[in-house]
């Protein structure tokens, strides 16, 4: 595991609020992507997207600019407020952002061009695959354990039983403390293009939320599993040891200072959160 103490870095959570158009295979920065630990001062970066085989597909300027309520973390924007980018053609990539002449984030992806089967609609969709397919993490406050437990997710109605064009497809998530349920989110998946999802978990439909105090004053082994039409789709396990402390995967160690870093703090919707990503086993 490569450590440091402070290490300038963008989550692959955050660099997946840009939003992407299927149709056009183009990208737009809607809004700010925060930062961990950014330089002092405002820093020029730079959005690069690589292809997989080397060669630079697509170079966005940016600038990163810190953010006085909270000195650990900054902003990623557009310069010049140019925010829209592409398009690209199908393959593989790698995004990735770079400051101060190094590489300090990174995550692969693939774009698949894919016909309409609709002849009221016809045209094409070029399909965005990565590693969120398949994470899951756990999301809660730095201090107030009285506040809910949240999950959040990547979904995609294409990765569901029963999938078809424009079909909403209701799915629940289990959370599970010694195999006994303590938790359930339910919810429905509406987009065959990923779309994020993120909702508190609640003690069973119609009752209130699960309060993170349960889980960190709880000590045991926990499953979370995603289940649609009868089948689970996603599956991880968890472990929470005496004094409250959850199990994380290497990338999200605290002081982890890889490109692949998934922080173990962030901001999401200007409130400072703990989260914990969770390795899929099914």
């Amino acid at each position: 595991m490569v450590a440091a103490a402070q290490t300038t870095h963008v989550a692959m959570d955050g660099l997946l609020s840009l939003r992407y158009f299927p149709q056009r295979a183009e990208f737009m920065i809607a809004e700010s992507i925060p930062v961990l630990f950014p330089p002092p001062g405002e820093t020029k970066a730079k959005i690069v997207i690589k292809k997989a085989g080397g060669g630079v597909a697509l170079s966005k300027d940016m600038i990163i600019e810190p953010w006085p309520p909270h000195a650990a973390f900054g902003n990623l924007k557009a310069a010049n407020g140019l925010m829209g980018f592409g398009p690209l053609a199908p393959g593989d990539y790698i995004f990735s952002v770079e400051s101060q002449g190094k590489e300090i984030s990174a995550y692969p992806f693939s774009i698949q061009k894919e016909a309409s089967a609709d002849p009221f609609e016809p045209g094409a969709s070029f399909l965005r695959t990565g590693p969120w397919s398949k994470s899951m993490f756990l999301i809660g406050p730095i201090n107030d354990t009285g506040q809910s437990i949240d999950v959040g997710m990547w979904l995609s109605t294409r990765e569901l039983p029963g999938y078809a064009p424009k079909k909403q497809i209701p799915f629940t998530i289990h959370l599970l403390n010694g195999g006994k349920q303590i938790g359930l989110i339910e919810g429905v998946v509406t987009d065959p293009h990923w779309e994020y999802f993120r909702h508190e978990v609640r003690q069973g439909h119609g009752m209130g939320p699960v309060k993170w105090a349960t889980l960190v004053n709880t000590p045991g082994s926990y499953a979370l599993e995603m289940r649609c039409a009868g089948k689970v789709i996603r599956s991880y396990k968890f472990n929470v040891a005496a004094g409250g402390k959850i199990s994380r995967i290497a990338s999200n160690e605290i002081g982890y200072a890889g490109v692949d870093a998934l922080p173990p703090q962030s901001l999401i919707k200007d409130t400072r959160v703990q989260e914990f990503w969770l390795a899929p086993i099914q």
